[in-house]
């Protein structure tokens, strides 16, 4: 009796893989974020290949993003992106400001010249002044395989209030 129910299992996964060998693969994508005291970090793509890192500093508001250059050996800091968002939010530090930081994916348009952007763009709020703002990081793919301690910045792409029109009630 069991080596009929073996046989069984035995013909039941071959033709399972059988099946899942044609049906379309599609990749999967995480990212992660997480807060400590006054102290966030957040991950988010750069294109189909590299991932960067994200740091937001409560206490000065500096926000750094990194990439790792694989192509190199031994894999070294490619890129490292910096702005300091406590102007853009309209935040005085003496008020303790509360941090929000989450990465999306957004697809921006080249501009002219060549400009590229990341895939993944990083939000940043304020609680309780009720501002976001929202960076991308300008990334050239050519140019990031030769890099090695290349510095470069985030481009603000929006800051303003996020309770009003509905968005947060």
């Amino acid at each position: 009796m069991w080596k009929q129910n073996l046989s069984f299992l035995s013909v039941g996964l071959i033709v399972g893989l059988v099946i899942g060998g044609f049906l379309p693969h599609a990749p999967i994508y995480a990212v992660a974020t997480d807060r400590q005291d006054n102290f966030a970090i957040a991950t988010g793509y750069v294109d189909a290949n590299f991932e960067a890192v994200f740091f937001l500093d409560f206490l000065t508001g500096d926000l750094t993003g990194s990439l790792v250059n694989t192509s190199k050996l031994p894999p070294v800091m490619g890129v490292i992106y910096k702005h300091n968002v406590m102007q853009d939010l309209k935040i005085d530090a003496a008020k303790s400001p509360k941090f929000l930081m989450v990465t999306g994916e957004l697809q921006i348009r080249p501009q002219s010249g060549g400009m590229q952007y990341a895939s993944s763009v990083v939000y940043v709020a304020e609680v309780n002044s009720g501002q976001v703002a929202v960076y991308a990081m300008p990334f050239n793919r050519g140019q990031f395989t030769n890099a090695v301690n290349v510095s470069g910045t985030f481009n603000l792409l929006y800051a303003g209030p996020f309770r009003e029109a509905g968005v947060v009630r």
